[in-house]
């Protein structure tokens, strides 16, 4: 088998974001939020990616909160084929990542969800500037973070 050398990267960037558009189908705020989630816990894990990482996504399994799923498997290399993400049925939007014995879990912010899903009732327009908002901005303010 071949396998990745390299670790999968751990910043934002135009290329990550067209990637996970070609795997998804559409960019949207939900998708970039699991986009942000993968990289923050590649980097606070401090892990390759692929196989060295688990994430256990809850949130309600549907379109468009389900499109989460898709950004922290473009973002991580977890995959539903390799078997490391599970989704579990609930309200809100987490993630929960584990490599090794350390465990980093990510919250969306319920003030950020409550926009978001008003946004999502808008124009087109007022989703594109959610998009570009949620990718540059600082990860405390988008995610409730606890990690051991």
């Amino acid at each position: 088998m071949k396998f990745v050398e390299e670790p999968k990267q751990r910043h934002f960037d135009e290329a990550l974001k067209e990637r996970a558009i070609e795997f998804h189908g559409h960019d949207g705020p939900f998708m970039v939020i699991g986009l942000r989630m993968g990289l923050t816990a590649l980097e606070r894990l401090d892990c390759k990616g692929w196989f060295d990482l688990h994430c256990t996504v809850r949130l309600h399994w549907a379109p468009p909160d389900s499109c989460v799923i898709d950004g922290i498997q473009s973002s991580t290399g977890c995959t539903m084929g390799k078997r490391n993400i599970d989704v579990v049925e609930q309200e809100g939007v987490e993630a929960v990542f584990k490599s090794k014995d350390r465990t980093l879990t990510l919250t969306l912010r319920r003030e950020v969800l409550d926009r978001i899903k008003g946004d999502l009732d808008e124009n087109e327009d007022i989703l594109h500037d959610m998009v570009e908002e949620l990718e540059v901005a600082e990860i405390g303010d988008i995610f409730k973070i606890v990690q051991g």
